[in-house]
């Protein structure tokens, strides 16, 4: 009998690579819509005729952009672990199938099944679109015999940070300064942002941001006056950043 197998790769927008048995390849991506929605999440299924036990393939990603962990990639089928491990920077192996001879797909039920979960995160504040590729995959079938794909290739497929994945505050720089520092902030969601600096009384010294603001990367400059246009005088002062659902405060030094 004929068995047809599908690798399905899929990020919150659509990408796919499907491997079938008679070695025909498809692939198809789309492009993304909007410059605020990020792929980051790759969930792999499959779709067999025969009963798969095993699964092992390695990941090839670009480590200056991209970051993996070993627990961010997520078995999703009950009772079956994923072993992982980083073999070098930007190469790590994932392997999986049941201890106790699980099926991680049992065409008595099903023919497709959700297998592994990989959560990319950007590594250094990455923004933008890196190549992710998945290759030497094996498949295993009944008594561990290996289900044979007719030829060998490597899949890529896009993986893309265009907005923060969470709203943060980052220490300024160069601390201490004199006369001007940059002040670093990310927002995940659009909304009203305040950064205000306060003299160590408490006493507001500059209204830095005041004003509704999209998700994305910021930075703004102080330039060590005042809401007067007055220098101030060396020392330390707070500076307090709000937004939806977030608070947070770095301490910035001045030297003259």
């Amino acid at each position: 009998m004929k068995t047809t197998l599908n690798i399905i790769i899929t990020t919150i927008i659509t990408v796919s690579v499907i491997i079938a048995g008679e070695a025909k390849l498809a692939a198809k991506s789309t492009k993304l819509a909007d410059h605020g929605i990020n792929k980051t999440n790759i969930n792999l299924t499959i779709e067999s005729e025969e009963d798969i036990y095993g699964i092992q393939f390695d990941i090839r990603y670009n480590a200056t952009q991209l970051s993996l962990a070993e627990d961010a990639i997520l078995s999703k089928v009950p009772g079956v672990k994923i072993y992982s491990r980083i073999k070098e920077d930007g190469i790590a192996r994932v392997l999986m199938f049941g201890m106790a001879g699980e099926r991680l797909l049992d065409v008595t039920s099903d023919r497709i099944s959700d297998l592994i979960a990989i959560q990319f995160k950007p590594e250094a504040k990455f923004r933008g679109t890196s190549v992710v590729e998945l290759f030497d995959i094996t498949l295993a079938g009944k008594a561990g015999i290996e289900i044979e794909l007719s030829r060998s290739s490597t899949y890529a497929f896009e993986v893309s940070f265009l907005a923060p994945q969470s709203t943060s505050l980052s220490k300024n720089y160069p601390n201490p300064f004199n006369p001007s520092t940059t002040i670093d902030y990310e927002l995940s969601e659009s909304g009203m942002v305040s950064l205000i600096i306060y003299d160590l009384k408490g006493v507001v010294v500059r209204n830095l941001v005041n004003n509704y603001q999209e998700e994305n990367y910021h930075n703004i400059v102080w330039d060590s006056l005042n809401d007067n246009g007055q220098a101030v005088a060396s020392g330390r002062y707070i500076l307090k950043m709000s937004t939806l659902g977030f608070s947070d405060t770095i301490t910035m030094t001045l030297l003259k």
